[in-house]
């Protein structure tokens, strides 16, 4: 995720996390359509090798999230 969308990608992580997946609140807060959502998500998946349907897996990003904010 460190090529030119890895910002676009966190971005979208991170919006993800903090709403709990909600699609609607997600699209309107970084102003995209619904299927650039699905297409974000899926390469954030594939490239962590990720699935973020498991709560476990969400927790532990939103903490790696936290720190990386907090230490950048």
């Amino acid at each position: 995720m460190a090529s030119d969308g890895g910002t676009a990608l966190r971005e979208t992580l991170d919006s993800y996390l903090r709403h709990s997946g909600s699609s609607r609140e997600i699209c309107d807060e970084l102003f995209i359509h619904r299927n650039t959502l699905t297409y974000r998500l899926r390469k954030i998946e594939d490239a962590l090798g990720l699935d973020l349907s498991d709560g476990e897996v969400r927790a532990t990003c939103l903490l790696a999230l936290s720190i990386v904010a907090a230490h950048g």
